[in-house]
């Protein structure tokens, strides 16, 4: 059938229009804090964050479209010319239809997540296009086959519903597993991308099974050597999909470390990500001097040699032991990345369960030495609610002031107490 024929008569052309205005309300109305990703834009950050939640609907949409053209065609008789016509061939052009109608508003809305943070399209970003791309055509050969077989009437809504459902609900569920599975887009973090084991995560499950459709599409009466092959397969990707995902947890083991990074100075070197360095002079020299006033302190023993910012740290989490240090630097300007949260990561978590009262005392002490005493308050009222847990704000201010009095051996001593004193509660 000509190409100009086909788009007439298939169903998803039609549909574009309406799926682009559904996709675009979607997106306005699940992404209104991107806006968050514009001081530090990732592109395939924001791209993830966009499609996270249209992602299903495409899915089922291209599985309930491709069954409606199936159906047709078999009403056309198109089917009888298989004799003539190779079934693949017969299936190949309204498959790519449907992919092509329900990719153009999923890359639509992709481009928007770029232009609203500021980012340009990178490998990354493709990639993520890509995996999207394969899951609607396995969602629409998998349409096909079952519109073959069952009329859409009944068969396309059923279908529908099953692969929406099929793909989200897993996600609210406490199989983790599951999470990363059934062909929904994951969230990605600054500097991270779809890695290798997360991409076959993905594809396996939804793309044996549309292989096994085709194995089943061929003959007209199902064959018992037919459907063994399509249970081999289907069984097969989903036990492959399962073994990768069997240890994860929600969030997935991304690929990590891609944003470009800038160091500047020694002892201690900075690091932060390219994107969010525009203060990095600052951040350093106010580092250098809290680390100088905490080691005069006897909190520190000795200064960190490297600060790297933890969005594009080897391992992403608050650390302040050791030479190397991992810190949230990035993107604030330099007097907000250097407030309450250096004394909260400095005194951390000194043990596995610590009295969590008990260390606001050594915390804010440490506030103090470094010169943002009023900014760990402020905090503080936050997490209380206005210290109505815990200590009183003048317990806290009475305490630190009477340490203040005692001579630096003994301010040392009374710190090494407090932080014990916070374990030995917390057990």
């Amino acid at each position: 059938m000509r190409l100009p024929t086909v788009l007439r008569t298939h169903p998803a052309v039609p549909a574009l229009p309406l799926v682009g205005l559904l996709f675009s309300y979607i997106f306005l109305t699940s992404t209104r804090h991107i806006e968050q990703l514009v001081a530090m834009p990732w592109a395939t950050q924001a791209a993830s964050y966009a499609v996270h939640a249209p992602a299903p609907m495409a899915a089922a949409a291209a599985a309930g479209l491709t069954a409606v053209e199936a159906t047709r065609l078999k009403a056309l008789g198109t089917w009888e010319l298989g004799a003539a016509i190779p079934t693949w061939r017969i299936a190949l052009q309204p498959v790519l239809i449907t992919v092509a109608c329900l990719s153009i508003p999923t890359a639509g809305i992709m481009a928007a997540s770029l232009w609203l943070v500021g980012a340009s399209p990178d490998l990354y970003t493709l990639q993520l296009l890509a995996i999207v791309v394969v899951l609607l055509t396995a969602h629409s050969v998998i349409g096909f086959v079952i519109g073959r077989r069952l009329h859409a009437l009944y068969s396309a809504p059923l279908l529908a519903v099953a692969v929406f459902v099929g793909t989200s609900f897993p996600l609210g569920t406490d199989y983790y597993w599951a999470h990363h599975v059934t062909g929904s887009i994951s969230w990605v973090g600054f500097g991270q991308a779809y890695s290798p084991a997360m991409t076959a995560a993905a594809l396996l499950p939804t793309v044996c099974l549309s292989v096994a459709c085709v194995a089943l599409a061929g003959p007209r009466r199902l064959q018992v050597r037919s459907a063994a092959l399509a249970l081999v397969v289907t069984t097969g990707g989903l036990l492959g999909a399962y073994a990768i995902t069997m240890d994860w947890r929600s969030m997935p083991p991304t690929s990590r470390g891609l944003a470009p990074v800038t160091c500047v100075g020694e002892e201690p070197e900075v690091c932060l990500p390219e994107a969010g360095a525009a203060h990095i002079d600052e951040v350093r020299e106010g580092i250098k001097a809290m680390t100088g006033r905490l080691k005069a302190a006897g909190v520190l023993v000795r200064e960190p040699e490297r600060i790297t910012d933890v969005t594009v740290a080897e391992k992403q989490r608050i650390d302040t032991t050791g030479d190397h240090w991992t810190l949230a630097l990035a993107p604030d300007e330099a007097d907000r990345a250097l407030r309450e949260n250096i004394a909260i990561s400095v005194v951390g978590m000194p043990c596995e369960n610590p009295d969590w009262n008990t260390l606001h005392y050594p915390t804010l002490w440490v506030a103090e030495i470094i010169g943002v005493r009023d900014n760990y308050l402020t905090w503080l009222s936050r997490e209380t609610e206005g210290f109505s847990h815990g200590q009183s704000r003048e317990q806290l201010l009475s305490e630190t002031d009477r340490v203040n009095d005692l001579s630096s051996e003994e301010r040392k001593a009374w710190y090494r107490q407090q932080i014990r004193s916070a374990c030995q509660a917390g057990h």
